[in-house]
């Protein structure tokens, strides 16, 4: 569990809404990195491709009309496939129509716009803990991967990097298992990007064990 100056210190956060949120104000006076952008679009979306973020509070209405024609929907799809680890907040006030009810069931949680500073900051704490946990990091690079968790593959994938992050052989056949299984040039960028998470976050998880 990160304590909270190295959370603050590591997170980056994205905002998107067609309105400037009170919030951006709160977070910033809590000294996080957040941007904030009324949409996400062909201009402007290697900022979700890059992934330079790890927490994204996303709005529903007249967001991501350039992705499809469920708004927020359509935009929190192409996110979690180009970011899978990344942890999405649906962030909004207005009821959604049950042919929507996918936004809340595909994002991490639920911010309402009408919380509390105490509340929000803590949902937000709460969502980046999560985004620099390793069982999301791994969670991530199993759906790039299309590996169910819990399979066989799954726990022979989790015993290499075990052995890995001590043993530099090992760490080069998890590296070209994966490469293996990852087909596209995409799909092994975001691969490898989050292996790289794991075992960084699986060496300070050994070191804080010892």
């Amino acid at each position: 569990k990160l304590p909270r100056e190295e959370l603050v210190r590591r997170s980056r956060i994205l905002i998107i809404d067609d309105e400037i949120p009170e919030i951006i104000q709160d977070l910033k006076a809590a000294r996080f990195s957040v941007d904030h952008f009324a949409d996400i679009d062909k201009s402007n979306m290697d900022l979700i491709d890059k992934k330079l973020y790890d927490l994204i509070l996303l709005d529903f209405g007249k967001v991501g009309t350039q992705f499809g024609s469920d708004e927020g929907l359509s935009l929190l799809k192409h996110i979690k496939r180009v970011n899978p680890s990344v942890v999405v907040l649906a962030y909004t006030s207005k009821a959604l129509k049950s042919d929507h009810a996918d936004f809340y069931r595909l994002t991490d949680g639920v911010l309402s716009k009408d919380a509390g500073i105490t509340d929000s900051m803590e949902k937000i704490e709460e969502g980046l803990r999560k985004a620099h946990s390793l069982p999301n990091v791994w969670s991530g690079l199993l759906t790039v991967c299309d590996i169910k968790p819990g399979s066989d593959e799954d726990k022979t994938l989790q015993d290499l990097l075990v052995k890995s992050l001590n043993n530099q052989e090992k760490m080069k056949q998890l590296s070209t298992k994966i490469m293996t299984i990852l087909t596209s040039d995409e799909a092994r960028a975001i691969g490898m990007l989050l292996l790289g998470k794991a075992t960084e976050l699986g060496i300070k998880a050994m070191l804080g064990s010892k």
